[in-house]
């Protein structure tokens, strides 16, 4: 049985770490580049040993560009495509640069910082730098528009089976991922009435509660991402984190799923205007600035590198 990378199941931690890196097209880079993807699990095992308290985990991951560099003898990933933008009027979600992913998520802060130092380390100038945020826990569970966020995960055992390519098919126990980086626009959005916030989303902003199906606005941000194809949910595993500082701040959104279509059809919804106009409202105060798709292979496969 395919064992999955160490970041894909567990419950959400208190802080996160998101590299996003360019691979160089050199052969001396793609040999680090592949050495270091091999020695991955062994590196994160290393330090979650050394500080059990901080419940050290981490997934590695490759766009479609870097998985054609480097594992020209390997399966590909059925559904690895570069992120499609999307626009529709005003709204935008823009796919952006980015060949490898690093996810490293503990209790931790500082050791986050570590693994992400010797990542750098290790990888040498095989990858540059695109992007590195760094994702928090926010109050009580809750994005900075102040509602809990990740309400709608899978739970305990289903958590696999929504994240994670299923054995019997190639690349068992690997994961699509998708993310993007989202600023908010809080003057907007704290001005409007509480009520109004609660429109948007779908729940109360205080209790938690979700809405009735009957309750739900069109607009609502859970009602335009609730999917179901042949009466069946289209689930995605969230690990998105608040980030940012006193100017600039807002959601690293992250999901794993073992089909990447289920993000593409959630976000198409989001973004685009049904036949009586109505899209996610969500997206009046927030816009996305980056776009990236990745696929984490299983474990068993980078130490087989």
């Amino acid at each position: 049985m395919s064992t999955p990378q160490s970041g894909i199941l567990p419950e959400a931690n208190t802080d996160a770490t998101f590299l996003v890196l360019l691979l160089q097209n050199d052969q001396k880079s793609l040999q680090t580049a592949r050495q270091f993807s091999g020695s991955f699990p062994s590196l994160v095992d290393g330090l979650a040993a050394k500080y059990p308290d901080s419940k050290l985990s981490a997934t590695l991951s490759f766009g479609s560009r870097a998985w054609k560099m480097l594992f020209k003898d390997q399966s590909y990933p059925q559904e690895l495509a570069p992120f499609k933008s999307q626009r529709d009027g005003e709204r935008l979600a823009p796919g952006t640069p980015g060949d490898i992913l690093v996810h490293i998520r503990s209790d931790r802060k500082d050791i986050n910082f570590e693994l992400s130092r010797m990542v750098m380390a290790k990888l040498e100038d095989s990858a540059l730098l695109e992007e590195e945020v760094s994702g928090f826990r926010y109050l009580e569970s809750r994005d900075i528009t102040g509602f809990v966020d990740g309400t709608e995960n899978p739970e305990r055992d289903n958590r696999a089976a929504v994240a994670l390519v299923p054995e019997g098919q190639p690349l068992a126990g690997g994961s699509y991922i998708q993310c993007q980086r989202y600023i908010h626009n809080m003057p907007a959005w704290e001005s409007c009435p509480v009520h109004h916030q609660e429109q948007v989303i779908g729940r109360s902003k205080q209790d938690n509660v979700e809405f009735s199906s009957e309750e739900k606005a069109p607009i609502a941000h859970i009602k335009r991402v609730s999917l179901k194809e042949d009466g069946k949910s289209l689930e995605i595993l969230r690990h998105s984190m608040p980030y940012g500082d006193s100017q600039e701040h807002g959601l690293f959104f992250i999901s794993y799923c073992h089909a990447a279509r289920h993000f593409d059809l959630m976000l198409e919804e989001m973004i685009h205007a049904d036949g009586d106009g109505h899209y996610d409202h969500l997206m009046n105060f927030t816009q996305a600035v980056t776009g990236n798709a990745f696929f984490a292979p299983s474990r068993d496969f980078l130490e087989t590198l």
